[in-house]
């Protein structure tokens, strides 16, 4: 075979809910934002024709997906399959696999399809003869026995790719990610011919043979730090070892706002600023993601806040994440004794709630938010909208 060319996928998070927005149907907004942009990037992949599929972990967000996101996606892989010979590789994540390999995985169904090959738990070889390719596969469960595995291509197959869900020394760690992360020199090596790598969000070079892809959409727990960064998935040249191409993917547009700091203003000038901020937009903030954080909001202003235009900025964007901060105290100014936190304790309750591990079909998004909105109820500091 003269060469190999891969689309190498992963994050995907089919099933991800967030913001308790539904369309005319009735499905979540960002569930169909997901499988809108899924729909794309499998669109594209059939224009492009590569040789190999891989589908670096998180398929769907959730262990139990809903059955129209089971139905949907089979139907998908399906169409794709029928429009692109290439074979589909696809390893677990740590969203949709169960912690128990007795536990039955909803990805295993997409084996049904010829051409489909899932692996999920355990790291395995797939051997695929017609392309001269094997694929080792390291699942994110499989990960913590990295140090007892033996990583080494086949000699028998001219092509030899890695796959691997996991962070890896050095990235920056996502907030569901604990333990300690891959040393690069575990997986990064020259006798592998390429190396898909999913759980990161932000497509990234690791080496001239090593890629993260990043989602496919904004699915993280933080997505406000990847607002300037592009999603979509990779179309690699394997025998020549370079990038053909990033193919970018359009997506709900996200939009971090610069910050406003409230100190010494009034509830009016606080007003001004805020309608500043997201009248400044480009496009409008209609239908968008939005966030705008302002610090030091003495309570004694929030009472006099501009609600009613900040509940109809919220109705009019998909979502609009005001955050209002109280002053820092100064921890030089304490007394003897006196307790302080070293950050808000929104961010505090973000990081926790991005680490703790949640039952199965909670929605994390979800959680998260409520416990915002409660400590904005409890403290008095948030934006009043319900």
């Amino acid at each position: 075979m003269p060469q190999l060319r891969i689309a190498h996928l992963a994050d995907v998070h089919l099933g991800y809910r967030a913001y308790n927005r539904v369309t005319r149907q009735g499905l979540n907004w960002r569930e169909a934002d997901v499988f809108n942009v899924f729909r794309e990037a499998m669109a594209k992949v059939v224009q492009i024709q590569p040789d190999l599929v891989i589908i670096a972990g998180d398929l769907f967000h959730v262990v139990r997906p809903s059955n129209l996101c089971i139905e949907q996606t089979f139907r998908e892989f399906l169409k794709f399959r029928s429009e692109c010979g290439a074979p589909v590789v696809i390893i677990g994540g740590n969203h949709d696999s169960p912690r128990s390999a007795e536990t039955g995985c909803i990805v295993d169904l997409l084996r049904n399809i010829p051409g489909v090959y899932v692996v999920h738990h355990e790291y395995r070889g797939i051997e695929i003869p017609e392309i001269d390719t094997t694929i080792f596969c390291l699942c994110h469960r499989a990960v913590p026995a990295l140090s007892s595995l033996k990583l080494e291509p086949n000699p028998k197959t001219k092509y030899n790719v890695l796959t691997v869900h996991g962070t890896l020394e050095g990235i920056a760690r996502n907030f569901y990610d604990v333990g300690n992360p891959i040393r690069r020199s575990q997986i990064l090596q020259d006798s592998w011919d390429y190396i898909a790598v999913g759980h990161y969000h932000i497509f990234e070079k690791l080496s001239d043979n090593a890629y993260y892809s990043g989602s496919l959409e904004y699915t993280s727990f933080n997505i406000w730090q990847e607002t300037e960064k592009p999603k979509g998935f990779i179309e690699f040249d394997v025998a020549n070892r370079s990038l053909v191409e990033f193919h970018r993917l359009p997506t709900r547009e996200v939009i971090d706002l610069r910050l406003v700091n409230g100190d010494g203003l009034s509830a009016e000038e606080i007003n001004q600023l805020i309608a500043l901020r997201v009248e400044g937009i480009r496009g409008g903030h209609q239908d968008k993601i939005v966030r705008l954080v302002v610090e030091n909001v003495p309570r004694s202003v929030t009472p006099d806040l501009d609600y009613r235009t900040l509940r109809r900025i919220r109705a009019e964007a998909l979502h609009f994440d005001l955050q209002l901060r109280p002053p820092k105290k100064d921890v030089r100014t304490r007394e003897p004794g006196e307790a302080g936190t070293a950050r808000p304790l929104e961010d505090e309750w973000r990081e926790f709630a991005g680490s703790f591990e949640i039952p199965a079909g909670v929605d994390k998004a979800e959680l998260t938010s409520k416990g915002l909105q409660y400590l904005a109820d409890v403290t008095g500091s948030g934006s009043g909208l319900t």
